[in-house]
């Protein structure tokens, strides 16, 4: 238990959300960094916002799914979508998400507290992932809760990994967009510009980097998290 009161303490909310305690309690057996790559549980997800200002901004939709290695759970994936009062027009024109849409939408609230029980202590992943975490992590201060504590993997800089640049004033950006490395490693890429599309293409990709990444010697979680580029 001294883990999870570190953990707790390190928090500063004594007042959180049972939620959030719960989520802390996963946290306590997060993967070991010794774990091998093979038997690691990722949740890779994304979501699609208003806008590219966290503190500003809203989560319009989250979407994310599980895999082990190259197998992805399709049984227990989550698509949440979360119902507006007024929205970018420029945001809709994008992601596609309409305020009449079909789909059954949710409070933020509903929609962060299901995305945090579904990813419990899983390795999160996403491309480009920095934005994603900040926007949740704003969300989740509004309920007296975050920041999210898990384990973050990056495929957009696992992608520069693989290819082994020796100086970081080869890599150029535009190779390692979502859209290049789709067709990169030949990637379909239908539902693009929707989180729970953009989140299985980013499952896909990872399924594809993983085998890569273990013939250059990376073999477990610690090996993985030293992905440390661009």
């Amino acid at each position: 238990m001294g883990g999870f009161r570190s953990l707790f303490s390190g928090n500063k909310k004594t007042n959180a959300p049972e939620f959030w305690k719960e989520y802390l309690r996963f946290l306590d057996t997060e993967p070991a960094r010794q774990q091998p790559i093979e038997t690691i549980r990722f949740v890779v997800f994304d979501t699609e916002t208003t806008g590219l200002n966290p503190k500003t901004d809203r989560i319009l939709s989250v979407g994310a799914v599980s895999l082990v290695w190259n197998k992805i759970d399709l049984g227990h994936t989550l698509e949440s979508y979360v119902r507006q009062e007024s929205t970018k027009k420029e945001a809709v024109l994008i992601h596609g998400i309409l305020q009449n849409g079909k789909q059954q939408k949710k409070t933020e609230e509903e929609a962060v507290i299901e995305f945090v029980q579904y990813i419990k202590d899983a390795v999160l992943v996403g491309h480009n992932v920095a934005f994603d975490i900040a926007i949740v992590n704003e969300a989740l201060k509004k309920l007296n809760a975050g920041p999210l504590k898990n384990k973050l993997v990056d495929t957009a800089k696992l992608a520069i990994r693989v290819d082994a640049r020796s100086s970081s004033e080869m890599i150029k950006s535009s190779d390692y967009t979502l859209d290049a490395l789709c067709e990169k490693y030949n990637i379909s890429m239908s539902n693009r510009h929707t989180a729970a599309g953009d989140a299985f293409i980013t499952a896909v990709l990872l399924m594809k980097l993983l085998p890569r990444l273990k013939k250059r010697g990376i073999n477990n979680l610690r090996d993985l998290l030293k992905s440390k580029v661009m």
